[in-house]
């Protein structure tokens, strides 16, 4: 069986570091207008020929703008709003939706309380001093690269075993006596 070698690049080490980085990242509030990616954080109600629609009512939901978790053109709308702003959104469901929903217009009036900007910390000591037992990015870089190593090298092991493992079942044979055949069936019967 063939034993791959075990790479690991700089580009993976950089991958698990934004990936530790994401995780760190906090929301934080700002004074201006919405753009996408920011959080708006928001009572919203939907109504539909002037008249609450079940389901559609929401208060301080934090939501992505960009995100695409709400019905679309919602997000796109909210773009440049700010804390405090009041704004109602038309909005025609796709012809996809709920039932009771789909293809009507509707609108959805909206207050905006906050608006909150990811900051993401910055790769440096301090940062991995923060979220390692380590006092250097370097230090920290080294350990994830050793880790990724033994990852690694445990797939391939576990993935070499179990190749020659099938290629010496695919060449084993065996004479197996009448009587176990004969027990075998009894006990599927």
């Amino acid at each position: 069986a063939e034993k791959p070698e075990v790479k690991v690049l700089a580009a993976d080490v950089d991958e698990r570091l934004k990936a530790l980085a994401d995780r760190n990242t906090r929301l934080v509030s700002v004074e201006r207008e919405a753009k996408s990616g920011d959080t708006a954080v928001i009572d919203f109600e939907g109504f539909k020929d002037g008249v609450p629609f079940e389901g559609g009512k929401g208060e301080n939901f934090s939501l992505e703008l960009g995100s695409g978790s709400f019905v679309p053109g919602f997000e796109e709308q909210l773009v440049g709003v700010k804390a405090g702003d009041e704004k109602d959104l038309d909005i025609t469901f796709p012809e996809d939706y709920h039932k009771d929903l789909a293809g009507k217009a509707v609108v959805f009036k909206v207050k905006v309380h906050e608006v909150k900007e990811k900051e993401i910390p910055a790769l440096d000591d301090e940062f991995a001093k923060d979220v390692s037992e380590f006092d250097t990015l370097k230090d920290l870089k080294a350990d994830l690269k050793k880790k990724i190593t033994a990852e690694r090298e445990e797939t391939v092991k576990r993935a070499f075993e179990d190749a020659l493992m099938e290629q010496v079942a695919a060449n084993i044979t065996a004479d197996i006596p009448d009587a176990m055949v004969e027990n075998l069936s009894l006990i599927h019967i």
